[in-house]
């Protein structure tokens, strides 16, 4: 079996030398003192940050309302939007709009249209 000749490209060239642990070594160390001088430039700083007291809003929250019954809720949902839809009261009382009952509005618009409405509202 003849012996494979590993392909020759000349115009491709490979790097023939490895960083030097040198220079790693004195970046992690510049690393290092960096963040050493920054750690005390901060604490120099800001003498009082990690012994004093917090300035940020100390919130309360409540603890989240979990739905123990959803038919319930929803049967309590939609007899709370059938009543709306079948009574009468006052949407805004100032401006004077009421609410009317949705088959009483649905029998009000067909007798008389729906007022600029393009084309017949009829």
């Amino acid at each position: 079996m003849p012996a494979i000749e590993p392909p020759s490209n000349p115009g491709v060239a490979i790097e023939r030398s490895d960083v030097s642990p040198r220079l790693v070594a004195m970046l992690a160390g510049g690393i290092a003192v960096f963040c050493l001088v920054s750690a005390l430039a901060i604490m120099a700083i800001y003498p009082h940050a990690l012994s004093g007291p917090s300035d940020a809003p100390r919130l309360i929250t409540t603890a989240p309302r979990l739905q123990v019954n959803p038919a319930a809720d929803l049967a309590a949902h939609r007899t709370k939007e059938r009543a709306a839809l079948t009574s009468y009261g006052w949407v805004d009382r100032q401006r004077g709009t009421v609410r009317i009952p949705i088959e009483q509005a649905m029998e009000a618009v067909a007798a008389a249209g729906i007022k600029d409405w393009p084309g017949d509202a009829k």
